[in-house]
């Protein structure tokens, strides 16, 4: 017989809002960064831990409560945890289990593995006059490790180009290094 499903969140997943406040508190002190709501959205409620609703009711409580804070004033500013947060998850972290405490950290830092990745290689087309330049480079912070500038007759090539650098981007530099050594 298949598992009831409440509210779009399969069995096992949280369906109180008590719960969510928990595992918020503990993946921000978990992962010790600011993240945004897209960010917590994406973590929790892809894969049915919780569903969108009761992780933005349990978001809106734990600011006002004073657990979280959002660094700045504009929409979509990520959330961090304040002493009053950090204190909540010493206290109550033993009562999520430790599969999903440990799932749901796995799959933040599988979020920020990939914003890190994103971050570091770069694309950029701009046309020539004769079709476009596609320029690529791959980064650590303000380090350079690359840049190349390819061409493309055209738009749909040159985002073709680019789609394609930003998903190989570590392996063609490896590759790269690897051959010219």
């Amino acid at each position: 017989m298949p598992e009831p499903i409440l509210a779009g969140i399969p069995a096992g997943g949280m369906k109180e809002t008590y719960e969510v406040k928990i595992l918020i508190c503990y993946l921000l002190a978990s992962v010790e960064l600011p993240l945004s709501r897209e960010n917590l959205v994406e973590i929790c409620a892809s894969e049915g831990i919780v569903d969108y609703f009761t992780l933005c009711t349990a978001l809106g409580e734990l600011e006002q409560n004073g657990n979280i804070s959002p660094l700045g004033m504009e929409d979509g500013a990520p959330y961090a945890l304040t002493p009053l947060g950090r204190e909540t998850v010493e206290h109550l972290k033993t009562a999520l289990p430790s599969s999903l405490r440990d799932a749901i950290v796995q799959k933040a830092m599988a979020l920020l593995a990939k914003l890190r990745r994103q971050n570091e290689v770069r694309t950029d087309i701009q046309p020539d006059g004769n079709g476009y330049q596609v320029k690529c480079s791959l980064h650590e912070g303000d380090f350079t490790f690359f840049t190349l500038s390819l061409y493309a007759p055209d738009r749909e090539q040159a985002q073709i180009l680019a789609g394609n650098f930003r998903k190989k981007a570590p392996e063609l530099y490896e590759k790269l290094i690897r051959d010219l050594t």
